[in-house]
């Protein structure tokens, strides 16, 4: 990306938290909302993107795109205070937890493909 590039899209960057700043305090309780519900099915696993998609889709019917970019801009922000949060408290960086994740995804992924013979 050069320097033009780079520039234009700060400036959009800028523009579109602007413009989606007002959907903030909504976008965090939804999100809140969606969190606790999920969680409480972390022990099914298999269910937890059902729920997810689930108010995603509710939020996109029922609100708009506009606030399903702030609660999609809300979880991410959330996803990444978590994810830090985590390597502090378990004296690992914030590289070595996602190490960790991602391993993990790749392991299920090469195992789901494997053929059972």
């Amino acid at each position: 990306m050069d320097k033009h590039e780079r520039t234009w899209l700060i400036a959009e960057v800028q523009t579109e938290r602007e413009r989606l700043l007002p959907l903030r305090g909504e976008a965090t309780r939804t999100t809140i909302e969606m969190v606790r519900k999920s969680a409480e099915q972390v022990a099914q696993p298999d269910l937890v993107p059902y729920l997810n998609l689930a108010y995603l889709l509710g939020v996109k019917r029922a609100r708009g795109d506009d606030e399903l970019l702030a609660f999609a801009l809300s979880l991410a922000n959330w996803a990444v205070a978590a994810i830090s949060d985590l390597a502090k408290y378990t004296d690992r960086t914030v590289e070595q937890v996602v190490d960790l994740y991602e391993t993990a995804l790749m392991a299920a992924a090469a195992e789901a493909d494997e053929d059972p013979a």
